[in-house]
């Protein structure tokens, strides 16, 4: 159970007390005007805190939201196995000498090779959702794909080697 120590603070507003699961203590104090100091101290006994984060009341608001989940609603990995079952989403980077590196994804065969679907690649900053078959992956890539956890790791072991080759029907070291 998460408990929180409440103190107000006269004529400064009111000052929020957490201590965290690992030790540490977190102290958020909301001042009238409405800035907000956040005090981390590593050792809750220590009366200098190790971390001091001043915020606007605009930018405390902001960062509220997304810790609430406004913005974005994490998926446990219980939740994430219930929906998919035995598949995940996984990250795969590309290695500079992949020989899936210069390949559409059509031609690379990916699906019936190793089962796994590329539902994404992030290319430096630019996100390509849904690629379409025509796509040529590039060093460096990060596919996003959907798999089994086997077919995944098949998919890495290709992407960090040089050696492997492409032939009629899959791939070969």
């Amino acid at each position: 159970m998460v408990r929180i120590k409440e103190v107000d603070l006269p004529g400064v507003g009111r000052k929020y007390s957490l201590n965290l699961a690992d030790g540490k203590l977190l102290t958020l104090i909301i001042h009238h005007s409405g800035r907000r100091e956040i005090y981390l101290m590593e050792d809750p006994e220590d009366d200098e805190p190790d971390t001091i984060i001043s915020l606007k009341d605009d930018e405390a608001r902001k960062i509220g939201a997304i810790i609430a989940g406004s913005d974005y609603q994490p998926v446990t990995d219980e939740k994430m196995e219930l929906l998919l079952g035995d598949l995940f989403i996984e990250w795969v980077r590309v290695g500079e000498k992949s020989p899936l590196a210069g390949m559409s994804l059509q031609d690379s065969s990916l699906k019936n090779t190793f089962g796994v679907t590329v539902i994404g690649i992030q290319r430096g900053e630019e996100i390509i959702g849904s690629p379409g078959a025509d796509t040529v992956v590039r060093p460096l890539d990060v596919l996003m794909v959907v798999g089994r956890r086997d077919q995944i790791k098949s998919l890495e072991d290709l992407c960090s080697q040089e050696k492997m080759c492409r032939v009629p029907g899959g791939w070969k070291t």
